[in-house]
């Protein structure tokens, strides 16, 4: 049975090195232990984006 569920996630701190920031994260699992997720960052010195995969295992 496929599991699909989503999330996002939004952060807003400060930081020693970068002042204030703002981070959005976004993600769905595609199976039950592979998902994808994509982020986004601003602070006062620079902006990122970025995309990437998890993979969940047990030992």
């Amino acid at each position: 049975m496929p599991v699909r569920t989503g999330y996002l996630e939004a952060q807003a701190g400060a930081s020693s090195l970068t002042g204030a920031y703002v981070r959005v994260e976004g993600g769905a699992r595609l199976r039950q232990n592979l998902g994808l997720f994509g982020f986004a960052e601003v602070n006062q010195r620079e902006r990122m984006v970025g995309a990437g995969i998890r993979y969940t295992f047990g030992l």
